[in-house]
């Protein structure tokens, strides 16, 4: 009977250390906290951490020895980003009592957004706020390091890229419905509307 429960136990141990390893080939690996953003998960989840791995075209999510009863695995691909930003928040009292820091900023940068687009064309926020780094000021700092990971990596770039795209396609489609709308007018002959149009689209 101990030689059971003392094998389950090791067993849970090697499984738990696995959990929270670096996957092979990832340019780095950050513990974050969920926040919101997933359908699955309508609330934040505290009291549990997510394994973040920056991986050359993707970031993967994992579950690890404290969200492995609730989490399931999920990759984002940065070609489907279409923005990463760090959000603020608020440092507690108990917090900058705990770090001993005085005359410090009350806000931090550790929340980090990820808006991102499904196959389906739907958007989605993920919030996720940094764990590793202990204190609220050193989370603060390996947020400016994953950022600087992606910037470092051409990742930004590519993400920034894909964005002045989409905005310059929306603002192609929103001349196309303003001419649409002159034509409907009596401004516009349908010759001048189809020639106006045609002109547009190929500026995507």
């Amino acid at each position: 009977m101990i030689d059971e429960s003392t094998n389950s136990f090791k067993e849970s141990q090697k499984e738990n250390k696995e959990l929270n390893q670096t996957l092979e080939g990832a340019i780095a690996r950050f513990d974050v906290t969920y926040i919101s953003g997933l359908s699955n998960y309508p609330n934040a989840k505290l009291g549990s951490f997510i394994g973040m791995n920056i991986m050359p075209e993707k970031i993967s999510f994992r579950k690890t020895s404290t969200s492995k009863k609730w989490f399931n695995d999920f990759d984002i691909f940065y070609e489907s980003i279409l923005e990463i930003n760090i959000e603020k928040r608020t440092v507690s009292t108990i917090e900058m009592v705990l770090d001993f820091k005085d005359g410090i900023n009350h806000e931090q940068e550790t929340v980090i957004c990820i808006v991102y687009q499904k196959d389906t064309g739907e958007e989605l926020t993920l919030r996720v706020e940094m764990f590793t780094g202990i204190t609220i000021y050193r989370q603060a700092a390996k947020c400016r390091e994953f950022m600087a990971l992606l910037r470092q990596h051409g990742i930004l770039k590519k993400i920034k890229q894909k964005k002045e795209i989409n905005d310059s396609n929306d603002n192609i489609l929103g001349q196309i419905k303003e001419i649409a709308l002159l034509k409907d007018d009596g401004i516009l002959t349908e010759e001048e509307f189809q020639s106006k149009k045609k002109a547009l689209l190929e500026k995507i």
